[in-house]
């Protein structure tokens, strides 16, 4: 009994060993993808924290197989290492400040590549100034309507500690009701409380930027990031 058990230890053993050897040599994917979510040629600034806003690639001949997720960054600029072959990229459904086509972009990836993804935002934030002087806190920018039919939802004064601030990434936030906001330009001059000022306390950088929802939408346009001088 002890040597039936003894051999089947042994040969459990080497089992797991071939499969182990067999998974370190699978080959990693030796591709770069790297490219920007655009309008117009110019990419769009979007909540960057939590992988908010993503965008799905299918490798042809594989298309019974889940998605590849590829996240995007603040900037509008993403990236992912992928094996060689032709993809379809496209956009998440429901997901982004823009209108929800979900065109598909075909890229053929080997070594570095660079792709645009081009889409069609409901509202662009410009012309953004944003200082703090004591406890005064002071926010400029200009709204364009890109589809007419959009609605404004609120804005967000988003003030944070970090260079990634957005709605969910911040030391504090102060919202705008949409009432309050307009399509051209916009000011807006807010005296911080106790609170905020300690939010933002003994803090290396203080950034801030300004994003704005449009209703049924499920994230906000932003305007870029500042730093503000303390």
């Amino acid at each position: 009994m002890n040597k039936l058990f003894l051999n089947i230890i042994l040969a459990t053993a080497v089992a797991f060993c071939l499969g182990s050897c067999g998974y370190d040599n699978f080959d990693e994917p030796e591709s770069m993808l790297a490219g920007n979510i655009q309008y117009n040629g110019q990419n769009l600034q979007l909540q960057g924290s939590a992988g908010s806003i993503q965008l799905q690639a299918y490798q042809s001949g594989y298309e019974l197989k889940s998605p590849i997720t590829i996240y995007v960054n603040q900037d509008g600029r993403f990236s992912a290492r992928l094996f060689n072959g032709h993809y379809k990229i496209v956009t998440k459904d429901n997901n982004g400040p823009w209108v929800n086509k979900r065109d598909t972009v075909e890229v053929d990836v080997k070594g570095t590549t660079e792709v645009n993804i081009p889409v069609t935002p409901y509202f662009l934030l410009s012309d953004y100034n944003c200082s703090l002087s004591g406890n005064l806190l002071t926010v400029s920018f200009k709204i364009q309507q890109i589809v007419n039919t959009a609605t404004m939802a609120y804005g967000t004064i988003c003030i944070g500690r970090t260079s990634i601030v957005d709605e969910q990434n911040n030391a504090f936030q102060i919202r705008l009701n949409a009432s309050q906001l307009t399509v051209g330009a916009n000011s807006f001059s807010f005296n911080l409380t106790d609170e905020q000022k300690k939010a933002i306390s003994g803090a290396v950088k203080v950034t801030a930027r300004v994003g704005l929802r449009t209703v049924d939408a499920d994230k906000s346009i932003y305007t870029n990031m500042v730093t503000l001088s303390k």
